[in-house]
Formats: structure tokens, C-alpha cells, sequence
């Protein structure tokens, strides 16, 4: 067994240790009355859910989360909704001009985004910019 995989099994067992002491000690304090049993239950759920989490496979990144994970981000769903209610939404194509030209979001800006830095002042600052880079 490799030792990432080996680290990760032993990891995980320490954990679900920790965590049956965590209940087993919350449920004592509390059948005791204890003034610290919430804590220990809390400790306890924590456990969990760090359990839970390592277990679960972790998201697919975006391309926004891969650049800066402060980047907002939006379905297309979302954006339709946005656009159906007549938001001020002004949807820039980062795309190429070419894929622009076979297809894109009815209204949508076309900036390249080789050109961004050089257009960005083209772009509104009052309103609600989302961006697109994929055919829709």
C-alpha cells in the first residue's frame, strides 16, 4: 500500500477514534448533567463532519476557483433568470471572434479575452458584468 493511501486510512481511523470518544464523553456528561457536555457533543459533530468530508470526493474546480477563489460565480439558469427579469446584466464573450460568430448569448458583448485588458474600460461600471467562455 502506498504511503499517501496508508496516511490517509490511519488518518481517518484517528478521527473516527476521536470521534467515538467525542460521543461516548458527550453522553456521559449528559446523562451526569455535566457543564460541559454541549461542548463535548459539539466536538463530537465536528468530528463528523471532518469524517464526512474526507470520505466525499472533493467538488470539480471551475475555471474561476482555479484562478482565485473569491471569483463569483453563476449557472446558466441563473444568468437566463437574471436576463428574463430584465436585470442590468451586460454578458461579455471572452471568446474568440469566430466561435463569438457560430454562437452566443442573444445581447452578449464579444472581447476577446486576449483583448480584455486593452477593452475592459468599454464595460460599464454601474452594472452587473458576467462573463462567459463557453458556448451557450
Amino acid at each position: 500500500m502506498p504511503k499517501k493511501a496508508l496516511y490517509k486510512v490511519l488518518s481517518i481511523l484517528v478521527v473516527a477514534a476521536v470521534f467515538v470518544v467525542g460521543v461516548w464523553l458527550g453522553r456521559l456528561y449528559s446523562a451526569a448533567g455535566g457543564p460541559g457536555a454541549s461542548a463535548v457533543q459539539r466536538f463530537g459533530s465536528t468530528v463528523a463532519r471532518q469524517v464526512r468530508q474526507l470520505w466525499e470526493a472533493p467538488p470539480t474546480p471551475t475555471v474561476a476557483s482555479r484562478y482565485s477563489p473569491n471569483v463569483p460565480c453563476i449557472s446558466l439558469e441563473e444568468l437566463k433568470e437574471k436576463l428574463d427579469a430584465g436585470a442590468e446584466v451586460v454578458v461579455v464573450d471572452v471568446r474568440s471572434k469566430e466561435e463569438f460568430d457560430q454562437g452566443h448569448i442573444p445581447g452578449a458583448i464579444s472581447i476577446p479575452y486576449s483583448e480584455i485588458e486593452a477593452r475592459y474600460r468599454e464595460l460599464p461600471r454601474d452594472k452587473e458584468i458576467v462573463t462567459c467562455c463557453a458556448r451557450c
